[in-house]
């Protein structure tokens, strides 16, 4: 459309982003343009009402550009006397009249914000319907798919109800028809995209990547064994498992034991005499695990190997070799090399640098 207005400093005759769009309930207004050019009622509760006051005195004049080519009737504008909308729609296409949906190519220095702003929409909106999330970044050139209003997009299928849609989705027959521009829920089929109109749309969150990985790389086939009933150690003391000294992972509510590594698969040594119950590969995230039973209540456990020495059933000495650190389980990436170090008494997990220090 071209814009013919007596007062240029309200609206910019060249602003092709700018429509005027009557009122259903005035069809009789600037008939003979409406009956020669591809135009539309589009009603929104994001569009600006210029107010009657402001529409008579401005003498807003409106022709058509689009007019059908093969017409030679001379289109006589005629001057708005009601209610205007205007609706900003910096791409007016096909589709929009067809589903309510317009793309828009992203221009150098446009925000989310601004394109948002431009069209009466949240931002939101946009990037729940082109599947933007937080972390990502809009880039020129880029084109966005833009909805009539607030809200998202649905895909009509097969068995769908007009109650069945506004109970889901909490909007008003009403809202969801205007939305669509549509008389009747009938008039669509299965496949039709429609926008569901919403008053706040939830702003989608980039989805969080774990740090942790699980490998079951060298997986060791699992063992257990009793402990003696009479294993008793009455000289139960605790040397520091590894050469490493450096503490990667303290101990706290939120972790049992201690991690311990230089990121190399140092060799692990029995904290102290006894029995192994446990060794092999442990779902839970323990990976490759040995589990020493010291007696009087006491066991030591050492996690996340990559290979073990010992076995369910065997007796180690204090000192002894029983495996080498490793990334089995669940660790912090491929290069999570460590020893998970815990010490339990009497079935409670405790701080082992209340019993030994590096």
């Amino acid at each position: 459309m071209n814009l013919s207005l007596n007062r240029t400093n309200l609206i910019s005759t060249s602003d092709e982003s700018v429509i005027f769009s009557f009122l259903k309930n005035n069809p009789n207004l600037n008939h003979a343009l409406l009956a020669t050019s591809d135009t539309t009622t589009i009603l929104a509760k994001s569009d600006q009402l210029v107010s009657r006051a402001l529409a008579s005195t401005s003498g807003i004049l409106l022709t058509s550009s689009r007019a059908s080519a093969s017409s030679s009737a001379v289109v006589d504008p005629t001057t708005i006397q009601e209610d205007v909308i205007v609706k900003t729609n910096p791409a007016d296409t096909d589709n929009f009249y067809r589903h309510g949906l317009t793309q828009y190519t992203v221009q150098p220095g446009d925000t989310l914000s601004t394109i948002a702003s431009n069209f009466g929409i949240s931002p939101s909106t946009i990037m729940t319907e082109n599947k933007l999330t937080t972390s990502s970044t809009l880039r020129a050139g880029a084109v966005l798919t833009i909805l009539p209003t607030t809200g998202i997009t649905y895909t009509i299928k097969d068995g769908d109800t007009m109650e069945a849609l506004i109970k889901k989705y909490k909007v008003t027959e009403d809202d969801f028809l205007d939305a669509n521009n549509l008389e009747s829920f009938e008039d669509l089929s299965s496949g039709a995209v429609v926008v569901v109109p919403m008053i706040n749309v939830a702003v989608p969150q980039a989805p969080r990547t774990s740090t942790f990985v699980k490998s079951e790389a060298g997986k060791v086939a699992l063992r257990t064994a009793s402990a003696p009933t009479d294993l008793v150690n009455s000289a139960v003391s605790f040397i520091w498992p590894t050469a490493v000294r450096t503490i990667t992972q303290g101990y706290s509510k939120r972790h049992s034991g201690l991690d311990i590594s230089n990121s190399q698969k140092v060799p692990i040594y029995a904290a102290s005499d006894g029995f192994v119950e446990i060794s092999g590969y442990q779902s839970n995230g323990y990976g490759n695990t040995i589990v020493i039973n010291h007696g009087n209540g006491y066991k030591t456990r050492y996690a996340h190997a990559s290979t073990l020495n010992v076995s369910a059933g065997d007796y180690v000495k204090q000192g002894q070799e029983i495996a080498k650190q490793g990334n089995t389980g669940r660790v912090r990436g491929a290069t999570g090399i460590h020893l998970h170090f815990e010490i339990t008494k009497n079935g409670a997990k405790v701080n082992p640098l209340s019993y030994v220090r590096p």
